[in-house]
């Protein structure tokens, strides 16, 4: 006697040959429609409910469990497959053939069903679409926070499909990380490496709203330390960090003379520490590619090996480029083939290697500094 279909998906499925959950309830909504079809309408539902046993979001098994209760007249329950099957269906329509087809037949026996269904549907997309506006437009935490909750309550992530959903995230408080001290040697150089610097003591993150909304405007994502609007695009920073995850880009920052030291970075993924060769001169590495702005000179920190490879690049101090004025802006740009450091728009050198696609973009502030304008830009 042949073994039936159903039967042998039972036992291939015991026997391990379905690797994951999924695949194991796409397999038995393949049988339950073969079924339906045949006109095994019990068969095919209980099918159905082991399917959904593997994988309760299955698109197949919620789309065949809609059309199985509303031949049934059960209105209710298959609104409630077909709402869910929609979903599902949209998620995977662009790398599945066919869901585009289903996705299409569950809104249309939706719209039969209940004649309100659409224009509920089309009532949450329509306001999701304008807090995805306001996302864009305000990206602070406060307003991000406000807008999930929104989203939260009225459960827009599962009732709308991806297309049609939220496109913006709650936000993750910001942690600081102390520098670590490199310990990395050199090669046959009878040198000494010392820590330029150990964990750093940060003054607690403390960023208006308009500030973060006009600073993550400028390119950034990640905000710490204290910041005081002082006039437009104007701040008062102390001991901040500004950062952002492009690679290829630039970064420019105008710095007000002060006390303290202001470091504009790219591709920062580097350790810090002092290198003291044979003859006693020390040559300071830094943990980016950029500049540091003191209150008389700004220091250059460029690209440095003892070998050929280019993964072996390390940013080490190069020379200061004397400042004079009450502000001095800095600029420093990267890309594939190149790295080119500007102070008040003169370039003060130009590197012309293929350094690793290491590290993030960050402005660095220690003490209490005046900067303004800080813009990062690129991918």
């Amino acid at each position: 006697m042949k073994t039936s279909f159903v039967v042998l998906l039972l036992l291939l499925t015991q026997a391990g040959v379905y690797a994951t959950d999924k695949e194991t309830a796409s397999a038995y909504a393949a049988s339950a429609t073969k079924l339906a079809n045949e006109g095994k309408t019990e068969m095919a539902r209980d099918i159905c409910y082991k399917a959904l046993a593997q994988d309760e979001n299955c698109p197949e098994a919620l789309y065949e469990l809609g059309i199985i209760f509303e031949k049934d007249g059960n209105n209710v329950t298959a609104a409630d497959f077909l709402v869910r099957a929609s979903r599902e269906l949209a998620r995977e329509e662009t790398s599945t053939p066919g869901f585009a087809t289903k996705r299409n037949d569950a809104d249309a026996r939706l719209k039969h069903l209940n004649e309100y269904a659409g224009r509920f549907a089309s009532l949450l997309a329509d306001y999701t679409l304008e807090l995805n506006g306001i996302a864009r437009k305000m990206p602070d935490s406060l307003t991000l926070d406000e807008a999930c909750d929104r989203v939260d309550a009225l459960n827009l992530r599962t009732v709308l499909p991806p297309d049609k959903g939220p496109k913006f995230e709650r936000p993750v408080a910001a942690t600081t990380v102390p520098a670590t001290p490199g310990k990395s040697k050199t090669n046959n150089m009878d040198d000494e490496e010392m820590p330029m610097r150990g964990a750093k003591k940060r003054a607690p993150t403390s960023v208006p709203p308009d500030v973060e909304r006009a600073l993550k405007t400028n390119g950034w994502t990640t905000i710490t330390g204290t910041w005081k609007k002082k006039s437009e695009n104007v701040y008062e920073v102390t001991d901040g960090r500004l950062e952002t995850s492009k690679l290829m880009g630039g970064v420019q920052v105008a710095v007000h003379k002060g006390s303290g030291n202001v470091s504009a970075f790219v591709r920062n993924n580097n350790n810090q520490y002092t290198y003291y060769s044979s003859s006693g001169m020390a040559r300071p590495y830094s943990s980016g590619y950029g500049c540091t702005v003191l209150e008389t000179e700004c220091k250059l920190f460029t690209p440095y090996s003892y070998y050929t490879s280019a993964s072996s690049f390390r940013p080490r101090y190069e020379h200061s480029v004397p400042l004079v004025g009450e502000k001095n802006v800095v600029r420093v740009t990267v890309d594939d083939t190149k790295l080119e450091l500007y102070v008040n728009d003169k370039k003060v050198k130009s590197a012309p290697y293929k350094l690793p696609k290491e590290g993030p973009f960050i402005i660095d502030v220690e003490g209490t500094m005046v900067i303004e304008d800080p813009r990062a830009v690129g991918q």
